[in-house]
């Protein structure tokens, strides 16, 4: 019989972890580094996407790691009925086919994963790996816990707004692209202001994030590069390797990629863009702060709130990390806290004469 590692009082359990693999070995493995961490626990380890939403049907989870190539249905396929039997846990993905740049990772968190992480061959664990593994089971559990900080709807400015609407910069990270394809799909076409896109991603994932959402098939999109003039009715997404900012010259606004910004430890950040949009387009400007970790974002959207500028921010509810859009709306900043689909209905309400 398996002996259960004792738990100091010190070391609360914060979160389960629910393992879905079908390899044997893998799960054993995986097993000893959640027991390995203070804070975390084993809910079960299962071989199988059916056995995890059997499992979920009485049992519960913070946290699930989820295999791909699996028996029956594959991890992806399951991915959004996962989501749903767990009351939202925090998804991480473990696969062999999540490398750099692979459009299975872009695809596990466009279905809302909450973070990919290549699964080693031959299941050789270096330290790298667990370590790795550490740190993203470490953040997908600070983050549940600060979930649910109650935070009022602040609403800054009024509804009719006097200027017509220039451009829109969104910042997104963890969990940021499901949200992305909501508010797009949701958004009124006679909004035609050029849209703006910073989401955290290596540069090897641009170009299939991009084709991602131009698969959606509303709006002409462009990975940003330098000198790019902004076109109304299109979208701009910021490269792996540099920041997006914006240059107006001769009445016309143009992309000016930036290399370096100081300030922010995240690259592309988000920060440029929405300081660029302010200084770009003053309260004609807007910004939306979507799901993600961390706080890249809050120097902007001052930036944005000091030009009189509308932020509108994704609420906690359907946020997979509300770290992004907490920091903004904890600061009071934001002009409405909505779902992303009301985010896009509130900009067409505020912009649009006949909304």
């Amino acid at each position: 019989m398996r002996r259960e590692p004792l738990r100091s009082a010190s070391q609360a359990v914060d979160s389960r972890v629910l393992i879905v693999d079908d390899s044997l070995v893998t799960r054993s493995i995986l097993q000893r580094i959640v027991e390995s961490l203070p804070g975390l626990e084993l809910a079960t380890s299962v071989a199988s996407a059916a056995a995890a939403l059997a499992f979920l049907q009485n049992g519960t989870t913070d946290i699930i790691i989820l295999d791909i190539e699996m028996p029956g249905r594959n991890g992806l396929e399951a991915l959004p009925d996962l989501l749903a039997a767990s009351h939202h846990a925090r998804i991480l993905v473990l696969s062999s086919h999540c490398g750099d740049g692979a459009p299975a990772s872009l695809k596990a968190l466009a279905l809302g994963a909450s973070d990919t992480l290549a699964k080693p061959e031959r299941q050789f664990y270096s330290q790298d790996f667990i370590q790795a593994l550490h740190q993203r089971l470490q953040l997908l559990s600070e983050d549940r816990l600060t979930r649910h900080t109650a935070v009022p709807v602040v609403l800054t400015r009024p509804v009719n707004l006097p200027c017509p609407l220039q451009c829109i910069a969104i910042g997104s990270s963890t969990g940021g692209i499901p949200a992305i394809h909501t508010l797009l799909s949701a958004l009124d076409p006679r909004v035609d202001a050029p849209i703006l896109i910073t989401q955290h991603l290596p540069a090897e994932f641009m170009p299939h994030f991009v084709r991602h959402i131009d698969e959606l098939g509303l709006r002409p999109v462009s990975l940003a590069t330098n000198g790019m003039p902004l076109k109304r009715g299109h979208i701009y997404c910021a490269p792996g390797d540099a920041h997006l900012g914006l240059e107006r010259a001769d009445g016309q606004v143009r992309i000016a990629l930036l290399r370096e910004w100081p300030a922010s430890a995240y690259k592309p950040s988000v920060d440029p863009m929405l300081e660029a949009v302010a200084r770009c387009f003053g309260s004609s400007g807007a910004g939306v702060m979507l799901s993600g970790m961390g706080s890249d974002g809050l120097a902007g959207a001052r930036a944005l709130a000091e030009v009189g500028a509308p932020i509108y921010v994704q609420d906690i509810e359907t946020s997979t990390v509300w770290g992004m859009p907490g920091s903004v709306a904890r600061a009071g900043l934001a002009s409405v806290v909505l779902p992303p689909a009301g985010i896009a209905r509130f900009i067409a309400d505020c912009w649009l004469e006949d909304a």
